[in-house]
């Protein structure tokens, strides 16, 4: 009897383990949705749309275009002084010959005075009177001769010493700079800004070189 006890005191306690077992142990953790609020939804129009930040893949690095420039034309003569020069400014060039098809170029300049320093002082004059556009030439050949500009359209040379002779300067001069015949350029790589400013302040020695920009071949 008493052994029949024990078992339904043991079988009671089971069932009842079995049945708080909920109350006691961790069960999974419950996942609450999240509750729609519909006064606090609102659709957008285009203009909202269209004020969006887009979302853009990163862009891969620009490649800088390489800018070759040439500067001419020379003589045989300048020729090897302007890459003395130019090697003297951490420069590199390579000559390039041009055919005999070069244009003529008409230079509008006054005649060379005795020093430097009088030529100076002309060239003050003259920017007094509005001239901006000049120079004092260092080229041995014309050296102390107040350069204007030089044009391959004679036209326009001819029209420069028309306005120049408006303002009252006087003693103007037109001549060929070169003669159509082959001449000398260099082909220079990527130039700074500063290497640039440089080579302009080279001009004096060189009134004929222009430089240019051209493609990299």
């Amino acid at each position: 009897m008493k052994r029949v006890f024990f078992l339904l005191l043991i079988l009671n306690l089971l069932l009842m383990a079995g049945f708080n077992a909920a109350r006691f142990l961790p069960g999974k953790p419950e996942i609450r949705l999240a509750e729609i609020k519909p006064e606090k939804i609102k659709i957008l129009s285009q203009a909202d749309i269209s004020a969006l930040p887009l979302k853009t893949a990163a862009s891969a690095p620009e490649i800088a275009s390489a800018n070759c420039y040439e500067w001419g034309t020379f003589s045989d003569a300048n020729l090897d002084n302007a890459i003395k020069m130019l090697t003297a400014i951490n420069i590199q060039a390579n000559s390039k010959t041009l055919d005999s098809e070069q244009p003529k170029r008409y230079w509008v300049y006054r005649a060379p005075l005795k020093t430097t320093a009088d030529a100076q002082k002309k060239a003050a004059e003259l920017r007094a009177l509005g001239v901006k556009d000049l120079f004092v030439v260092q080229e041995d050949k014309w050296k102390n001769a107040i350069s204007f500009g030089i044009f391959e359209d004679e036209l326009l040379a001819t029209k420069l010493m028309q306005e120049l002779r408006a303002k009252g300067i006087k003693n103007l001069e037109k001549s060929l700079r070169n003669n159509g015949q082959g001449q000398h350029s260099l082909l220079l790589n990527t130039l700074t800004e500063n290497q640039i400013a440089d080579i302009n302040q080279l001009k004096p020695n060189f009134p004929a070189a222009e430089l240019k920009q051209v493609s990299c071949d």
